[in-house]
């Protein structure tokens, strides 16, 4: 397993880091709301080199909803970009670094930011931590970018001849009062001499292409009309598991054959993410 992380580490933290709702809150997009500019930074932060890693890897974010604390453990840079500017824009003019190298992060702000954070609906907390998340980026690393429409692959997922595949979840009981939240969406990642296995629990369609879209390298667009929230397991083939005789399907087969969903390859002219500028943190 050593081996199998240590070659492959960018795959391993792409799938990983998405487990952990990279999202912020992974059931529920962030929406731009024009008449509402988010002002809240940290006012504590700490973004150190993560140590070597070992046959215990593993990727962990920590966001709680109405707290200002952000925690995060071998995250690579680049998955922080995406949490600060949304997973459905490549990310284009970055350095090898930004993908390949892991920082732990410690960041949070005053108890009374954490108070008017509380007061906040959820999409306006959402909007906050993004904002914390790019002062951070840009007094840190220096961070500049801009967005170029740029014709660009992606991916349609739409459903399969034979129909979904996923196991439905039932709704939980209203029991006559204000209908309860959503169960948390999670995916747990595991490696072995086959391929990658994504284990998904309570799951909308957001969560699954977010998945998908870690592992395709490429936005993933829900095409599938599909409410529900679903149970899945996804097993498919990796570079290290090519020469195994028994190694899985590659993802493209496997999405079709085990949830019941294909992956439609088009060309589009879509938002790019282009880095103009990047340093790695000091010391801190």
């Amino acid at each position: 397993m050593f081996r199998i992380v240590q070659r492959h580490i960018g795959l391993f933290a792409a799938l990983l880091v998405f487990q952990c709702g990279l999202y912020l809150h992974a059931q529920a997009p962030i929406v731009e709301e024009p008449d509402y500019t988010p002002t809240l930074t940290f006012d504590v932060a700490t973004i150190r080199p993560a140590p070597p890693p070992d046959a215990n890897f593993h990727v962990s974010v920590s966001s709680p909803p109405h707290s200002s604390r952000f925690e995060a453990t071998n995250l690579p840079i680049k998955a922080l970009l995406q949490i600060a500017y949304g997973f459905d824009a490549p990310v284009g003019g970055a350095p090898d670094w930004v993908a390949n190298t892991f920082y732990n992060i410690q960041a949070r702000s005053d108890e009374a930011a954490d108070a008017r954070l509380a007061r906040l609906t959820d999409n306006e907390v959402r909007l906050e931590k993004r904002n914390a998340i790019r002062v951070l980026l840009a007094e840190r690393l220096g961070l500049k970018t801009h967005l170029e429409t740029r014709n660009t692959s992606i991916y349609n997922l739409v459903v399969g001849k034979g129909g979904v595949r996923m196991q439905v979840v039932p709704p939980p009981p209203a029991n006559g009062e204000a209908p309860p939240p959503p169960r948390p969406a999670d995916v747990q990642a595991h490696g072995s001499q086959h391929g990658l296995e994504f284990v998904g629990s309570n799951a909308t369609m957001r969560a699954i292409t977010g998945a998908l879209s870690s592992m395709v390298e490429a936005p993933v667009v829900d095409k599938t009309g599909l409410t529900g929230t679903y149970n899945y397991t996804l097993q498919f083939g990796r570079e290290w598991s090519q020469r195994d005789p028994e190694s899985w399907p590659s993802i493209f087969i496997a999405v079709q054959e085990q949830l019941g969903l294909k992956l439609e390859a088009v060309h589009e002219s879509v938002p790019n993410l282009v880095v103009d500028h990047i340093a790695k943190p000091t010391d801190n």
